[in-house]
């Protein structure tokens, strides 16, 4: 695959005698062809690496390259091993500021799921180098289950754009304009897609009698002016299915970063009688805030106990607030 930008325009225009006339006019802001050398590392967990093929787009303020593959590491023989750091060059016209990539991978092969850690992208020509941390599994049994992702550079201020929104424009990457009045600032923001943060989210099952439940369940964190994450899915790993009496269960989901929480709701997908589950403590922990937070619940999750309720919202206030390391 090669970039190709033209060196002259050449215009055709049929006069009303029949002739033919023929402009040819030289471009003369023509893009200049970089190289970018792509650096992709993966992250050293169980299962990181993966043997499907994965593809990358890189988005600058002047465009983009257009989805790429990256077929042949220049550091390893098997590429996106893990713990590895896989190295690609590209070839594109001058992208201008890089802001964003889109990399996902197509699921192929037996050992398909694989946990980024990071990529780095260097401008050869102008010795810039953007880096973009990852972090998360591209995998359709983990997290979210997404295999295509999209991820900013760090620090990055203007307008994001989700995978499913029709804004492909390179012009997407110009800062939103400071001066723009209150009403449009907010509805501005309602649009901006919030970056992605971790949460560690711990459940305690109780001890009485049918207390267990084999329901999918989830969480959603709400923050200020009504901010909130997708259903937080958390699904037990190894096969196991369900919440056993007396278990305590571990989960790292990954969902928009709301600011200060303020409500977190628990439940599950659970509508028949049967699907009770006694909830004794839930917390979560926010890493890149620094704090924990434990709501004692000790309340059933259920159709034909208590009130009936399968979901419930708990409160920060009535939490107990921990701090932690701050990552």
């Amino acid at each position: 695959m090669r970039e190709l930008q033209p060196s002259d325009i050449i215009t055709e225009k049929l006069s009303r005698d029949g002739s033919l006339k023929v402009t040819e006019v030289e471009v003369e802001d023509a893009l200049e062809t970089h190289t970018y050398n792509v650096s992709v590392m993966t992250g050293d967990v169980n299962g990181a690496g993966t043997d499907a093929n994965v593809f990358l787009t890189i988005y600058g303020d002047l465009g983009d390259t257009g989805e790429r593959k990256l077929s042949k590491s220049e550091t390893n023989t098997n590429k996106f091993e893990r713990g590895s750091v896989d190295k690609f060059t590209i070839e594109a016209v001058d992208l201008g500021q890089v802001f964003k990539i889109k990399i996902r991978h197509d699921n192929s092969m037996l050992n398909a799921d694989w946990y980024l850690d990071q990529v780095e992208v260097f401008d050869v020509d102008t010795e810039e180098v953007y880096l973009f941390l990852c972090e998360r599994w591209l995998s359709r049994k983990r997290e979210d289950r997404l295999i295509e992702r999209v991820f900013y550079i760090k620090g990055y201020e203007g307008v994001r754009v989700s995978l499913n929104s029709k804004k492909t424009s390179a012009l997407t990457a110009k800062s939103v304009d400071s001066n723009m009045n209150k009403k449009n600032k907010k509805k501005r923001d309602k649009d901006v897609e919030l970056p992605i943060i971790p949460y560690h989210i711990s459940i305690c099952t109780g001890l009485e009698r049918d207390a267990s439940t084999t329901s999918r369940a989830y969480v959603i964190i709400i923050g200020v002016d009504h901010t909130q994450t997708e259903r937080l899915w958390l699904d037990l790993l190894d096969g196991r299915k369900g919440f056993q009496a007396g278990s305590l269960e571990s989960f790292e989901a990954h969902g928009s970063d709301v600011g200060e929480i303020k409500k977190v709701e628990l439940g599950h997908d659970g509508a028949t009688p049967e699907n009770c589950w006694l909830v004794d403590e839930l917390a979560v922990a926010v890493p890149t805030k620094g704090v924990k937070y434990i709501f004692a619940c000790k309340c059933w999750l259920a159709k034909d106990r208590g009130d009936g309720l399968t979901a419930r919202v708990f409160n920060v206030l009535d939490a107990e607030a921990i701090a932690i390391s701050q990552k």
